[in-house]
């Protein structure tokens, strides 16, 4: 593929980028004031005619005192902060349209958001955005593994890893051939000394942006767990479920009783044997619902049996 077309490629999601900048007010040595700024990439990723809602990472924008967002022609407007996703670290910031004038308006894009699941290993992908650090820099590779997954609260995520050389300040998004966006980069999940640019996968976080979009909260139990297949089953005689690796301090899965290496079968009536299906059926419920959890608990005479009555909580 020729740079040029690599570039081409990149036209519509460039106009979806922003940056987000993070203001703080901070005193020096000499008790002078000064602002300590902070950015990162951000992704425009829905309008519903008066605002604007832009994906980014909520460290940036955490405890500051200003939110500014920089668009495609350096237009820097002032935004605030909708809702963040303590699993993920994603949060949405929003900037109210009216003070942007008609031409960058006219100019910039919705993030074309394509699927993950059709990513396979060997495709090649751009990584645009600030993946080696700096601001607005392209860089072209492909995709090494779309198998790897990171445990999160009450759910897991895909991630795309590339063979492309990235910062660990790197953030942006990862675009295919088409033009459409299937990660977005987030060099925190990227392998320990590893500096290879990694993405979560577009097609799991779908929901998660629009609940955010829509400052709609959701329950949590407050656990992070993996899935014992038949094979590992047979392997080690744990049954199969969601093992939990490990308890979210003061979660409702702790309030509850529950336990680091208990296995998950059950939530409410439905089984569930993978962490997908048990953050499905979370998501059916609603924060301060009381939500029977079966699990399998190893005692002294092998798996027992127990269900736990859990207050869900909400995030």
């Amino acid at each position: 593929m020729l740079y040029q077309d690599m570039l081409e490629v990149t036209e519509k999601p460039k106009r979806a980028l922003v940056t987000v900048i993070g203001i703080t007010n901070q005193m020096d040595y000499f008790n002078q004031n000064y602002e300590n700024q902070q950015q990162i990439s951000g992704l425009i990723v829905a309008d519903n005619g008066q605002d604007l809602f832009i994906l980014t990472e909520y460290r940036i924008v955490e405890n500051v005192e200003r939110i500014q967002v920089t668009f495609w022609d350096e237009t820097m407007v002032d935004a605030t902060y909708q809702r963040h996703d303590p699993s993920t670290g994603f949060t949405i910031v929003k900037v109210d349209k009216s003070k942007l004038d008609e031409e960058t308006r006219d100019g910039l894009e919705i993030a074309p958001l394509g699927s993950s699941y059709l990513v396979s290993q060997g495709d090649p992908v751009v990584a645009v955005g600030s993946p080696v650090g700096y601001s607005d820099s392209i860089a072209y590779g492909v995709v090494t593994s779309v198998t790897n997954k990171i445990s999160a609260l009450d759910n897991e995520y895909n991630l795309l890893t590339t063979d492309i050389l990235g910062s660990t300040d790197g953030s942006g998004i990862l675009v295919n051939l088409d033009g459409e966006i299937v990660g977005i980069i987030a060099q925190s999940y990227s392998a320990k000394g590893n500096n290879v640019v990694t993405g979560i996968a577009i097609s799991q976080i779908k929901k998660l942006i629009e609940n955010l979009s829509n400052n709609v909260s959701r329950a949590y139990i407050g656990i992070r767990g993996q899935d014992v297949t038949e094979e590992l089953s047979d392997k080690t005689g744990i049954p199969k479920g969601v093992l939990i690796s490990s308890v979210t301090d003061d979660s409702p899965a702790m309030m509850a009783g529950m336990k680091e290496y208990d296995v998950i079968v059950k939530l409410g009536e439905q089984k569930v044997e993978t962490i997908k299906q048990y953050h499905e059926q979370l998501g059916k419920h609603s924060a301060g619902e009381v939500v029977t959890v079966t699990a399998m608990r190893k005692g002294a005479e092998g798996y027992a049996e127990m269900t736990f009555d859990v207050t869900l909580g909400e995030v």
